[in-house]
């Protein structure tokens, strides 16, 4: 735990940062089987957030909204009767809700 905080703060030092943001990946063509890849960006990037948060409270637990915010932007779009994302996109979905804090 304290080797990875160390490592962390070295390499995005803004990341511990409370007004720190990160905007969720937008889809612009919800048909384009490769473009619907940053829906997953969104869920792995809450997911790994979540993680943070969870694991160095002290210093990112801000970083629990920043997570919510990229579910919140993608969930959605799991269920827009596309099959470009909505074959998988759900599993990527569940990994990240699955680290979300019990509300």
């Amino acid at each position: 735990k304290e080797a990875f905080a160390t490592w962390l703060a070295a390499f995005l030092p803004e990341l511990s940062q409370q007004d720190f943001q990160l905007e969720p990946a937008v889809v612009s063509d919800r048909t384009d089987g490769h473009l619907v890849h940053l829906d997953g960006v969104n869920f792995c990037r809450a997911w790994c957030l979540y993680g943070i948060a969870q694991t160095l409270p002290e210093t990112y637990a801000h970083l629990e909204a920043v997570a919510a915010a990229h579910i919140q932007h993608s969930l959605p779009d799991i269920v827009d009767g596309h099959y470009a994302g909505g074959h998988w996109l759900a599993s990527f979905a569940l990994y990240a809700l699955s680290q979300a804090p019990a509300q």
